[in-house]
């Protein structure tokens, strides 16, 4: 019996640091990351949210590596800078940041392995957008996708945009008592309201696209009952329309977590309960079947 060969990365770790290495305020630990897997064990890539950064995905991309899976965790534009109080975030525009998705997955296309986007939040809306126009994936993968925010209706968006736009500059805190010592270190701890503008005009995007068949096959959307941030609602519209347009879709109800959005970050405590269930919605295969995910009390 042959020996499988070794799996050629070398390629795209060059593409990554030439990309991160655009932006010189990145601090090294926060760059893009590859986490080789074998030959014919698939590849997914890993999108963070809105002012993240790569160790976000770290608990969840070393255990699909471990199965086999190379695994590719790309620093989103703007995002990563050692200044955490950093003001660059002023500048993202969503059609860079979409742009910016298309390549990272045609570098990653290129290993030849079958291929996964996934995402949270910001990262999650980067994925679905990919998936109503992008060719070179199989599967998506949405964890608590932001599609607008929770208790606003998509029909207020046009609203909502203008009023962003008044003050585009402005920097709101995730946690107006913590502020800047708001953990962990490898994300900041506030962000511009442009910011906020260009991940509304990505998702509008995505969801004014829901009547017609996406070009991704395989779509899964992961929904947490305990959602702070994101709008579920607008997510599971979405997941409907598609699957009226013929899409095939699997929306995941997590019950059980305490009230977060955060689900994927190690350090924080919904996220180390809910890691098995997202490792394992990544790691088994699509099904179009919508499926509740009861998670155990800590």
């Amino acid at each position: 019996m042959g020996v499988a060969p070794a799996l050629n990365v070398e390629a795209l770790e060059a593409f990554l640091r030439e990309r991160d290495a655009a932006e010189p305020e990145v601090a090294p630990e926060m760059r893009s990351q590859v986490y080789p897997g074998k030959a014919g064990g698939g590849a997914v890539i890993l999108l963070h949210g809105l002012t993240a950064s790569p160790p976000a995905w770290r608990a969840v991309a070393e255990a699909l590596a471990a199965r086999g899976q190379t695994v590719v965790v790309p620093r989103l534009l703007l995002h990563g800078h050692g200044d955490r109080l950093t003001t660059a975030l002023r500048a993202m525009r969503a059609q860079a940041l979409v742009d910016d998705v298309a390549a990272v997955v045609r570098a990653v296309a290129a290993l030849g392995e079958t291929l996964t986007v996934a995402g949270h939040s910001l990262g999650a809306t980067l994925a679905l957008d990919y998936a109503s126009r992008g060719t070179a994936a199989s599967r998506v993968v949405a964890v608590a996708p932001f599609l607008g925010i929770a208790g606003v209706p998509h029909e207020a968006h046009p609203f909502l945009l203008a009023l962003l736009g008044l003050a585009p500059g402005l920097f709101l805190w995730w946690d107006p008592v913590l502020r800047e010592r708001l953990k962990p270190l490898h994300g900041y701890p506030r962000y511009p309201l442009t910011a906020l503008r260009a991940g509304i005009v990505i998702a509008d995007r995505t969801r004014d696209d829901a009547r017609r068949i996406p070009a991704v096959g395989a779509i899964d959307i992961v929904i947490n009952d305990a959602e702070t941030s994101v709008n579920n609602r607008t997510a599971q519209r979405l997941a409907d329309d598609w699957r009226k347009a013929g899409a095939s879709i699997a929306v995941h109800r997590l019950a059980g977590l305490s009230w977060s959005h955060d689900i994927i970050e190690p350090a924080r405590v919904p996220a180390q309960r809910a890691l098995a269930t997202l490792i394992d919605i990544l790691s088994s295969d699509h099904t179009p079947a919508d499926r509740e995910h009861r998670i155990e009390p800590a």
